[in-house]
């Protein structure tokens, strides 16, 4: 099961999840970021209290910041990430001194 929480304070948003951040609820998760992109500028993701992580939800927070850079917005991720999280992250070897050539704003999810 995945909820999440969407708050919004002037032009930034912050999406709260929690539960299952993996394939068996990619859509839903996928529906919370575009409805992020459509009412804030600045997001914040909060995902302290997931349950579990798989690789599904790495690319669809990859795919959403590339977006929100192509369209000068800012995205990022609570420093605060549950075990569970870094596990996956680290297994796909996501860590990164450096964003990708499309990380335009220098504000890479990867970056350590």
């Amino acid at each position: 099961m995945l909820n999440f929480n969407i708050k919004q304070t002037g032009d930034v948003g912050l999406l709260t999840l929690e539960g299952d951040l993996t394939v068996d609820h990619a859509e839903e998760l996928k529906l919370a970021l575009l409805n992020m992109m459509g009412i804030a500028d600045n997001v914040v993701i909060n995902i302290e209290n997931i349950d579990a992580a798989d690789l599904t939800c790495l690319q669809l927070f990859c795919s959403a910041h590339r977006t929100f850079t192509a369209l000068k917005k800012n995205m990022h991720l609570l420093d605060k990430q549950p075990a569970v999280f870094r596990r996956v992250f680290e297994e796909a070897g996501l860590p990164r001194h450096t964003g990708c050539s499309l990380d335009t704003q220098k504000s890479c999810l990867w970056k350590g």
